[in-house]
């Protein structure tokens, strides 16, 4: 199915199985390696071997250890893919929620949220992002999204895929991430409704 210019496909969600809470299913593993190439990180990764860069705070398939926080600070390479599967509130996420220092989805936690996507915007030509939402980056188009029914009463999951909009946004365009903003420029963005 096709809406406002992107796909959009449900599917079985597929079992955890890992004994890892939160991991990808199966399913989950098969669309996103259907779709990545070249120059690929993963943030929040877990267990997940996708990616030739991941990073998580302690799961030892990361090969950076550390937060995602910590990584975006440091971080000024151009990625091709950057996947992201940050925890969110469901059951058993509290210990993986402390271990990133916050309380609630990275997607509507706006102090997480904003310098994530301002890296995003600099350094991303393509994003997947597992969530319970289907999150859109201005200057990102969706190319599509998978609705993931994981059956029961479980919550439905969404994987977006975002593409960079080369006539919005070149990739070498500078994006200063606002927490690196005065406080006057913060407040006058405010004003101007600029993020």
């Amino acid at each position: 199915m096709t809406a406002k210019g992107f796909k959009i496909e449900a599917c079985g969600m597929g079992f955890n199985n890992s004994g890892y809470p939160g991991a990808f299913t199966p399913v989950v593993i098969s669309i996103i390696k259907s779709l990545v190439s070249g120059n690929t990180l993963h943030l929040f990764s877990g267990t997940s071997m996708i990616g030739s860069v991941r990073v998580d705070i302690e799961h030892p398939n990361a090969t950076i250890h550390c937060t995602v926080e910590e990584f975006i600070a440091q971080d000024t390479r151009n990625w091709d893919w950057v996947v992201l599967d940050p925890p969110y509130q469901i059951t058993r996420t509290d210990a993986k929620l402390n271990g990133y220092g916050i309380k609630g989805a990275v997607s509507s936690c706006v102090q997480k949220r904003r310098p994530l996507i301002g890296w995003l915007r600099q350094h991303a030509e393509n994003v997947i992002w597992l969530d319970q939402c289907a999150p859109m980056i201005k200057g990102f188009k969706r190319e599509k999204i998978w609705l993931l029914l994981p059956g029961g009463f479980h919550t439905v999951r969404i994987l977006t895929w975002l593409s960079r909009n080369q006539k919005e946004m070149p990739l070498d365009t500078q994006y200063v991430i606002p927490s690196q903003l005065s406080q006057d420029q913060q407040t006058i963005n405010k004003i101007l409704g600029v993020e």
